[in-house]
């Protein structure tokens, strides 16, 4: 049975129980896993399975947004009120049977309410030791998580390695398993020995003679276009973007909200940074995979990572290929037109 069981409220945890599955699914194995749309098998009654599931006394891993205590039904009611809501018997059933509980703090929660504001058994919430669980800081928070299990004697069976790049394209779309891994140093090795569609890795990728050198545009979407430097040495790449202003960007604004609250200061601007390898197969195009980081700047601070993946065309002068940013979880199109040199 599983030794992990991630409980969360659909209208808002799904994505981060989806991608903190996979990747505990990448460390422990699968089967030590429990996702309910994942795990619950077609014919049978669902909550006499979450409960034969509970009662092997697996880590409770309870996902705190916003909406797993402040969701409310049809009637204005909150959900959580409701003695047959899910989410509240599975933590009931999970204390019921004597498991342990980690409460992970989600989007912009700080702690759990007061315990006289919630009913039993969630007003015992407070009493466990909680731990963030934040998408511009997931590698730190699942390495802490990871390390927590670690105490109560679940062991990885896969390593986690300390400075492993984002998982490139090709490794989120390896075959032979049910959940692909998503963020980035997570048993990106194991993943790729499992070969991709079935089939093993043929050959291993060569350095390319085309050198990415230089100043590239990169579109990212119609409204969204970064001035990118590439400098090549051998196989080994370096991505350094010039500012990005941020302030009157929609998408930024729950971020910007979350840095103003912690750190009292506006972030206006961020860069985009990484490191990584520009490789070809026998007879094939040059391919750039880059691990990367968006930072603040001024501040270098680290606000979100991920990876870049291109195939440069055959006359050098664009790349089309796919950016994954960890921190939405999301993969986004990619067009890069080589600039010319400056005279």
């Amino acid at each position: 049975m599983a030794q992990l069981f991630i409980s969360y409220r659909s209208s808002d945890g799904r994505d981060k129980a989806t991608a903190l599955a996979r990747d505990l699914g990448a460390l422990y194995g699968d089967a030590q896993v429990f996702i309910d749309k994942d795990d619950l098998r077609a014919g049978l009654r669902w909550r006499d399975e979450i409960a034969a599931t509970l009662k092997e006394q697996p880590v409770l891993l309870l996902l705190l947004t916003p909406q797993l205590l402040g969701a409310r039904d049809d009637h204005g009611k909150r959900r959580i009120d409701d003695p047959a809501d899910p989410v509240r018997r599975e933590v009931a059933d999970a204390l019921a049977g004597g498991a342990h509980l980690i409460p992970l703090l989600c989007d912009g929660v700080t702690a759990a309410p007061p315990a006289a504001e919630l009913p039993a058994p969630l007003n015992r919430i407070g009493e466990f030791t909680w731990r963030p669980l934040r998408a511009y800081d997931w590698e730190h928070d699942i390495r802490r998580l990871v390390d927590d299990l670690q105490a109560l004697g679940i062991a990885p069976a896969a390593p986690l390695e300390a400075s492993a790049p984002a998982p490139t394209t090709a490794q989120r779309s390896v075959g032979g398993t049910r959940r692909r891994l998503l963020v980035a140093g997570m048993a990106a090795t194991a993943a790729l020995a499992l070969g991709i569609g079935g089939y093993a890795l043929r050959l291993a990728p060569t350095p390319s003679s085309t050198d990415v050198s230089g100043a590239w545009s990169a579109t990212l979407s119609p409204d969204e276009t970064l001035s990118l430097s590439l400098r090549q040495i051998g196989d080994q790449v370096e991505l350094n973007s010039r500012p990005v202003p941020i302030s009157q960007r929609a998408d930024w604004a729950d971020y910007r909200s979350f840095w103003r609250e912690r750190f009292g200061s506006e972030l206006d601007t961020v860069s985009y940074r990484g490191k990584g390898s520009a490789s070809a197969l026998p007879g094939e195009q040059l391919v750039v995979d880059i691990a990367l980081q968006i930072v603040s700047t001024p501040g270098d601070v680290l606000v979100d990572s991920g990876n870049l993946h291109a195939t440069i065309a055959a006359d050098g002068t664009t790349m089309a290929g796919t950016v994954w940013l960890n921190g939405k979880q999301a993969e986004r199109p990619l067009q890069l037109l080589r600039l010319p040199k400056a005279r």
